[in-house]
């Protein structure tokens, strides 16, 4: 049996063989029965598109799924409107994952009685990889791979939440605006880079590591206090002098000014304390690293945070 174009049906059911190779693209006619099918069936395990021909779709689904899918072909095909996407389950044996999302997209009759419709299946296992990734991109600091200040301010919350001691550490980089003005854009990114090479030199593996501004990263460190915050922020001084004294005096020509603070009762509470703690470190110089868990203790709620 061969495929049947119609004047509405051709362009649909060739947009979507076209652009959509991953996907399984199949033809129904009127009584739900498969027309034709994409090369893509055959990761359902069918030997060809040709195997599928005759067989009405919901012979391919689950047994619990088979009546669900019966039902809503036959509904689709009789409204003749597209309809909104389900999930249903098919019988795979090349597919780890048998979920699918379905849509079905009825023809609109042009010759005769011809009717039927295009049906689209897409692996949830797919659709949900590139939803982790999409979540990843939007939660990733593209320059430097660190997270960006959404997922830093979420992974704060979240330590809140669950009420884990731990610590922040925030460090801006000293009149790096200043050198983003005299040498342009593209080189402040390679310093940037350069520096957030450093940074992980410096941490451990279960510090999580995040860019939550143009110069300004932040290191939660979970299930420590401000002592080991300070000693991290103190390394960062020292091997950002020590740079400055080497080889390559001009590769991170900055200092830091490093703040430390408790992770506090909401992200807001860590985040304000330690930005106050910076404030501090460059009123005094910069250069440095303050802690502010001393002046939280005198701070009203909300911004009080345990110490």
């Amino acid at each position: 049996m061969g495929l049947h174009f119609v004047p509405d049906g051709q362009g649909t059911l060739y947009r979507h063989w076209a652009q959509a190779s991953s996907e399984i693209v199949l033809s129904l006619d009127g009584s739900g029965a498969i027309t034709a099918a994409t090369p893509a069936i055959r990761r359902l395990g069918w030997s060809s598109e040709e195997a599928v021909r005759g067989l009405p779709l919901w012979a391919l689904a689950a047994d619990d799924a088979a009546p669900i899918l019966q039902r809503t072909i036959r509904q689709a095909l009789r409204s003749q409107r597209a309809m909104s996407r389900i999930e249903i389950q098919l019988r795979c044996a090349r597919l780890a994952d048998s979920w699918f999302e379905l849509k079905i997209e009825p023809l609109v009759p042009g010759l005769g009685d011809l009717s039927g419709a295009v049906c689209i299946l897409r692996s949830l296992a797919e659709r949900r990889r590139l939803e982790r990734e999409a979540f990843a991109a939007a939660m990733t600091d593209p320059l430097t791979g660190f997270t960006n200040r959404a997922a830093c301010l979420a992974m704060l919350d979240h330590l809140a939440q669950q009420q884990c001691d731990g610590a922040l550490v925030l460090i801006d980089l000293d009149r790096f605006r200043a050198f983003n003005l005299r040498h342009g854009h593209a080189a402040g990114d390679r310093l940037l880079v350069s520096f957030a090479d450093l940074l992980r030199q410096l941490t451990e593996p279960q510090h999580l590591l995040s860019r939550v501004d143009g110069e300004t990263f932040a290191v939660i460190i979970p299930g420590e206090d401000t002592v080991a915050g300070t000693m991290l922020g103190e390394d960062v001084a020292t091997a950002l002098a020590a740079v400055g004294r080497g080889a390559l005096p001009d590769e991170l020509p900055f200092t830091a000014s490093i703040g430390v603070a408790p992770l506090g009762l909401t992200s807001d509470a860590a985040l304000h304390a330690a930005e106050l703690a910076v404030t501090e470190a460059k009123a005094r110089g910069r250069a440095r690293v303050a802690t502010a868990a001393d002046r939280l203790r005198r701070l009203p709620w909300p911004w009080r945070c345990r110490t």
